[in-house]
C-alpha cells in the first residue's frame, strides 16, 4: 500500500475528476458513506454507535465528510446527535453546505462555536464519541482560534474520538506543541498520509484505518507515489528457501561486534542472523574477551581479532555478508577496519557503534548500495549533522537525502521505523509496540537483516523483510510474553520464518 504526502492526495482528488470523470460531490459522498461504514464495522461492531455524539465539522471537505457520517447515523434510527461548526458557516453553494442543509433539515442540532462556546462546553463534556472532522491535508502550520481552542476542548472531554482522514491540527508541517485533536481511531481515506507518521503525530492518530473504495485504484498505485507502508501480511512473500538448500548455500555472515562490555550485542545479533536463514555465522570478537564469551555460543562459531593487525592481512573472501557495529566501540583502530570491510565490495549492515564510526570519516565513502545502515534516531542525527529534536520533526527528508548521498539503504529505527533507498524510494513499518522499546533490540533487527542478506536477498529486500520480521518476532512475544528481553526475541525470529 503507498503512502501520500498532502500534495500527492490533492493531486489524485483532482486526476479523479478530471481523468475519471468522478464529480467532487461523489467523491465526498463515497468518502464520508465507507468513513461511516467502516467505523461501523471496525470501530462500533457492526451497529451504530452509543450516543450522545458529536460531530465536528470545518468548512471543508473534511467538515463535508463528517456530515455525511452525521446524516447516516442519523438515517440508522434515533440517538442523541449534534453538529457543531468550528469556523462558521460553509460557504454558500459549497458541498460542506449542501450536507449540513440536510442535516440541519432531519433535526440534527447544530451549534457554532464560538458564538455558543458554553453550550459546546456542555455538549462536549457529556458526549460519548466524537467524530472529528474540523481540519484536513490542507493545512498549513499549526491551527489557529477559533478552531485551536475547540480542539483543546474536544481534548478534554472523556468523550471517545474518531478523525475523518487526519485528526485535526495534524498536517505536512506538524510540529510538537502545536494543537492537534488526540484521536482513538483515525480513518484515513484512500490512502495512508504521511504526516500521520510523523514521530511526534503518530501518538496522537490512535489506530490507524484505511477508507478504501472512493478513489480509481490506478491512482492509489501510481508509481510516482515514492512512499510505501511495510504490511504485517507482505512477510509471507519472502521468497522460500529451496528444499535442497545446504548450508553453503544459506550463506555465511562474519560478524564483527563486541568490546569490553558489550558482548551481549555481539551475541544477539550473531544469534539472530543464524536465527533469520544464514547458514553459517562466524563472529570475530577481540581476542581479549574471547575465552571469557566462547562458552556463551554455540551455533555461532567465535573467532579471536587482533585489532592491532593489519586489515589487508585477513581474507574474508570466503563470507557472502558482513554484520558490523553492534557493541563494536569507537576507538580510533576501529576506523581503519571499517574503511578496510566497507571496501570488500561485500553486501552488509552497518549497526551502531559502526555508523557512529562512519560518521566521522572524511570523506565519507559511497557504498554503492551494497550496505544497509540501521540507526535509531540519535545515530542517525550525527550521522546527518542534525539536531536530534529538529530530525524528529520530520526525518523523512534528511534520511532521503543522507540515502542517497551514501548510495546505501537506511532503516531509521523508531515507533514508526522509515526504510529508505538511494533511488528515492521509502517504506514506513507502524510498527507502535513499546515492548520492542528494550536493550538489544536493534541488536536483533541488525542480525534478522543481515542473515536474510548472507543466503544472497538483495540489501534493500533483506532490510524490508528483516524489519516486518522483527515486528512480527516482537508482536508474538508481547503477546505470549507481555515484555521481554531481547533475547527473547530469538525464537520468534525462527518462528517467524516457519515454512519459509
Amino acid at each position: 500500500m503507498k503512502v501520500a504526502d498532502s500534495a500527492r492526495m490533492a493531486e489524485i482528488d483532482r486526476l479523479a475528476q478530471e481523468r475519471y470523470a468522478i464529480p467532487q460531490a461523489v467523491l465526498m459522498e463515497d468518502a464520508g458513506l465507507r468513513a461511516y461504514l467502516l467505523a461501523r464495522e471496525r470501530i462500533w461492531a457492526g451497529g451504530p454507535p452509543p450516543g450522545p455524539m458529536v460531530f465536528l465539522a470545518g468548512r471543508g471537505s473534511n467538515g463535508g465528510d463528517a456530515l455525511v457520517m452525521a446524516r447516516q447515523r442519523r438515517l440508522e434510527g434515533q440517538g442523541e446527535l449534534a453538529v457543531v461548526l468550528g469556523a462558521g458557516e460553509p460557504a454558500e453553494g459549497s458541498l460542506a453546505a449542501v450536507h449540513l442543509a440536510i442535516c440541519r433539515a432531519m433535526g440534527l442540532p447544530v451549534l457554532r462555536y464560538p458564538e455558543q462556546a458554553g453550550e459546546v462546553e456542555r455538549l462536549l463534556a457529556g458526549a460519548r464519541w466524537i467524530v472529528d472532522g474540523l481540519l484536513g491535508t490542507g493545512l498549513r502550520g499549526s491551527a489557529r482560534a477559533p478552531l485551536a481552542d475547540l480542539i483543546r476542548l474536544a481534548n478534554s472531554s472523556p468523550a471517545r474520538s474518531v478523525a475523518v482522514d487526519i485528526p485535526s491540527g495534524i498536517g505536512d508541517e506538524f510540529r510538537p506543541g502545536y494543537p492537534a485533536l488526540e484521536s482513538e481511531y483515525t480513518l484515513t481515506v484512500g490512502l495512508p498520509k504521511l504526516c500521520l507518521y510523523l514521530p511526534h503525530a503518530r501518538p496522537l492518530c490512535g489506530q490507524i484505518l484505511v477508507v478504501p473504495g472512493v478513489f480509481p485504484r490506478e491512482l492509489l498505485e501510481s508509481p510516482q507515489l515514492a512512499g510505501g507502508m511495510l504490511l504485517a501480511e507482505e512477510l509471507e512473500e519472502l521468497p522460500a528457501l529451496p528444499r535442497e538448500a545446504h548450508k553453503g548455500r544459506r550463506g555465511h555472515l562474519a560478524v564483527f561486534a563486541g568490546s569490553e562490555g558489550t558482548t551481549g550485542a555481539a551475541w544477539l545479533s550473531a544469534t539472530a542472523a543464524a536465527r533469520s536463514r544464514a547458514g553459517l555465522v562466524s563472529l570475530f570478537l577481540p581476542r581479549a574477551l574471547y575465552a571469557a564469551a566462547l562458552p556463551r555460543f554455540k551455533s555461532v562459531m567465535v573467532r579471536p581479532w587482533e585489532e592491532a593487525s593489519a586489515p589487508e592481512r585477513l581474507d574474508l573472501r570466503r563470507f557472502s555478508a558482513l554484520l558490523v557495529g553492534p557493541g563494536w566501540g569507537t576507538a580510533e583502530k576501529r576506523l581503519r577496519w571499517l574503511e578496510r570491510l566497507l571496501g570488500l565490495g561485500l553486501p552488509g549492515v552497518l549497526d551502531a557503534d559502526g555508523i557512529t564510526l562512519l560518521a566521522g570519516l572524511a570523506p565519507r565513502p559511497r557504498l554503492a548500495g551494497r550496505w544497509v545502515l540501521t540507526p535509531h534516531p540519535g545515530e542517525f542525527a550525527r550521522l546527518a549533522g542534525l539536531e536530534l529534536a529538529r530530525l524528529l520533526e520530520d526525518p523523512l527528508p534528511a534520511l532521503l537525502r543522507t540515502s542517497a548521498e551514501l548510495q546505501a539503504v537506511i532503516v531509521l529505527k523508531g515507533h514508526c521505523t522509515f526504510v529508505a533507498a538511494p533511488d528515492g524510494r521509502y517504506w514506513i513499518l507502524d510498527g507502535m509496540n513499546p515492548a520492542l522499546a528494550t536493550g538489544g533490540s536493534g541488536d536483533v533487527l541488525a542480525g534478522a537483516i543481515a542473515g536474510l542478506a548472507a543466503g544472497g536477498m538483495p540489501v534493500l529486500e533483506a532490510a524490508r523483510f528483516g524489519v516486518l520480521l522483527h515486528s512480527r518476532a516482537g508482536e508474538e512475544a508481547h503477546r505470549e510474553r507481555g515484555y521481554f528481553l531481547a533475547e527473547d526475541l530469538l525464537p520468534y525470529l525462527s518462528a517467524a520464518l516457519k515454512g519459509r
